[in-house]
């Protein structure tokens, strides 16, 4: 039996238009948080975690390399107490005045992922300026640590 060439026709349209459905619903899972994260919304940065365990946040971008523009970055300390501190800060302040992009050697990320908009290091970076106001640190990890201004400490940034 042979069936009319627009009937083919037909049958091909038909099945890359569900083709082009499943995924365009696959990508806006993918990239808009989906059931990947309990359907939680993203937010535009990431978390990067190299191999020297330093922890960098921002937009990723991974052409022409992975690269970050307008980095934070997670610096730990031990306040006169003794006590372990935990702060975020922008990466443009630190003592040694980087430029504001951060480009990794791809070899050297652990891993990355992208950062919740209920983070509070997400909404940290969104909002900067609102959370200077509201206090000397601008985040602090765990809720429970108290983060060092990065002028004030000389530590290095592992």
């Amino acid at each position: 039996m042979h069936m009319p060439k627009t009937l083919i026709i037909i049958i091909i349209i038909v099945a890359v238009a569900f083709l082009i459905g499943v995924g365009i619903l696959v990508g806006t899972r993918v990239v808009g948080g989906g059931a990947a994260n309990g359907g939680a919304s993203l937010s535009p940065y990431s978390a990067v975690y190299l191999t020297t365990g330093d922890i960098y946040f921002g937009v990723l971008d991974w052409s022409p390399s992975p690269h970050i523009e307008d980095p934070w970055f997670l610096q730990r300390s031990t306040d006169a107490q003794g006590q372990s501190t935990v702060g975020v800060y922008p990466f443009s302040q630190a003592a040694w005045g980087p430029s504001d992009v951060i480009y990794f050697n791809a070899q050297d990320i652990v891993f990355w992922t992208r950062l919740s908009s209920t983070s509070s290091v997400a909404q940290l970076m969104a909002n900067p300026a609102a959370a200077a106001q509201q206090s000397a640190a601008p985040a602090q990890l765990p809720q429970n640590a108290t983060a060092t201004s990065p002028a004030a400490s000389t530590s290095s940034l592992k």
